[in-house]
């Protein structure tokens, strides 16, 4: 019961990170300032030819060139971006454009039924939906008492907390044969986040570069809607519980120090990326089709 409750806590979190930025203006300054400043990492010049341009979603991005143990990632192998639901029809092309066969949304189907992914009715892409917190329903009230203290925090407990759902998303990559694989949630950077730490990880990409990839994502994020019902939602919950609202103002970023410990937790507890998967029964077959897509076979 308490695993539960502490994963409908992440999933709040994680779903309304958009309300967590418009409480920031409410929450004390210096907390704030940290926050923007922790979370205001750049890109470098590299990471443009990374970047899909599209009109109806932010942080849309391959891991193009990002240097693997074994050589670079190719363009066409992954896509990660936010949430799907504003998608115009160009988009809809220019993904196609980009290779992208296999769309996997890791949100709850309360965050589908909100804003739907408009490429799971699209018959050029394949769609599968694994809510990667377990649970599929946004009882918000119940949700609010159990936050942890950090985003950093959060992943790390994911590790545990979300172990089939973690296994059911790599056996679903892995099973792709053709095609870029995409995958996002709702903010685009904490659930779609992991999932990229744990790709680039097992690709031997450096960790100072798996942390960069993370913390980027606030700034390709900013211009991203705020407007969704849910968030409207949130936001009423947050005047009555102020105590909420101060700490949910300071999950709204990137700050590389979330990554960071995600990473050092991934390595003390399983060796890397591929001694969990291995742990979480992930095949070893499996695991080199994943190393193929990164481009890192042999």
């Amino acid at each position: 019961m308490k695993i539960a409750r502490t994963e409908l806590a992440l999933a709040l979190m994680l779903a309304l990170q958009m309300a967590a930025a418009a409480v920031a203006a409410d929450a004390p300054q210096a907390v704030a300032a940290n926050q923007v400043a922790a979370a205001n990492t750049k890109p470098a010049t590299a990471d443009a030819q990374r970047v899909i341009p599209l009109q109806g979603a932010w942080n849309v991005r391959t891991f193009a060139g990002l240097q693997g143990r074994h050589g670079p990632i190719p363009a066409d192998a992954f896509v990660r971006t936010a949430d799907l639901g504003r998608l115009t029809d160009a988009d809809r092309d220019a993904l196609v454009a980009a290779g992208v066969k296999l769309d996997i949304d890791l949100r709850t189907a309360d965050e589908q039924a909100q804003s739907p992914d408009l490429l799971a009715m699209d018959d050029r892409f394949a769609y599968q939906r694994i809510s990667l917190m377990g649970t599929e329903k946004m009882d918000l009230r119940k949700m609010m008492s159990s936050f942890p203290d950090t985003l950093g925090e959060a992943y790390v407990q994911w590790l545990g907390h979300s172990q089939p759902q973690f296994k059911q998303v790599f056996q679903r990559i892995a099973a792709q044969q053709d095609g870029a694989v995409l995958f996002h949630c709702t903010a685009g950077k904490d659930r779609t986040g992991v999932i990229a730490g744990l790709l680039l990880d097992l690709a031997g990409v450096p960790t100072a570069e798996i942390v960069h990839n993370y913390a980027i994502s606030a700034h390709y994020l900013e211009g991203q809607p705020k407007d969704s019902a849910m968030n409207a939602q949130i936001m009423a919950l947050i005047r009555q519980n102020p105590e909420i609202g101060r700490k949910m103002a300071g999950m709204s970023g990137t700050a590389p120090d979330n990554m960071e410990r995600f990473l050092a937790a991934l390595y003390d507890q399983y060796g890397g990326a591929e001694g969990y998967l291995k742990a979480i029964g992930v095949s070893e077959q499996e695991i080199q089709q994943l190393k193929a897509r990164l481009g890192q076979a042999g």
